[in-house]
C-alpha cells in the first residue's frame, strides 16, 4: 500500500496548528498513540541515516532519545508524544538526538496532528541554523 496519493504525489495529509507545522526545510516524524513511527519526512530520513521504509511501526526511542539530562529522562519526551497523539491543545518543546549519537541536540516540536490522532515531531538542526552578526 503506497504512502503517498495516487492522485497528486505529495503524500500523506495532515491537519495540525499552524504554529507546529513544518515548513519546507524541517524534519519531521509523526508517531502514533503505541508511540510506534508512522510517518517521515525525506529530511528526517537524511537526519536520522534511516529510510521511512525502515522506519514505519519502530518505536520512536530506537530513533531518538532525549539529550537533556535534567529533562526528566525518557518518561518526558515519552510523556509529551503521548500526550499529543492524544490530542494534547499546546505543543512541547523538547531536546533529543539520534539514538546512536552523542554530542548531538536537537530541539524538537512535538504537537498533535491528525486524523487519525497522531504526534507530530519536528526537529529543528541547531547545526544547519545560520550564524549572523549583530552589531
Amino acid at each position: 500500500m503506497s504512502r503517498v496519493c495516487r492522485s497528486c504525489g505529495l503524500g500523506i495529509m495532515l491537519e495540525t496548528r499552524a504554529d507546529s507545522a513544518p515548513s519546507q526545510r524541517d524534519a519531521f516524524l509523526v508517531i502514533d498513540s503505541s508511540l510506534l513511527v508512522q510517518a517521515m519526512s525525506w529530511r528526517a530520513e537524511t537526519l536520522l541515516g534511516v529510510t521511512e521504509d525502515s522506519a514505519i511501526n519502530r518505536p520512536v526511542m530506537q530513533l531518538l532519545v532525549p539529550a537533556d539530562a535534567e529533562a526528566g529522562g525518557p518518561a518526558r519526551f515519552a510523556s509529551a508524544l503521548g500526550e499529543a497523539a492524544a490530542g494534547a491543545d499546546e505543543p512541547v518543546s523538547a531536546f533529543v538526538r539520534p539514538w546512536n549519537t552523542f554530542g548531538v541536540r536537537l530541539r524538537a516540536r512535538v504537537a498533535s496532528c491528525g486524523p487519525p490522532r497522531a504526534a507530530l515531531v519536528v526537529l529543528e538542526d541547531e547545526q544547519a541554523r545560520r550564524l549572523r552578526v549583530v552589531q
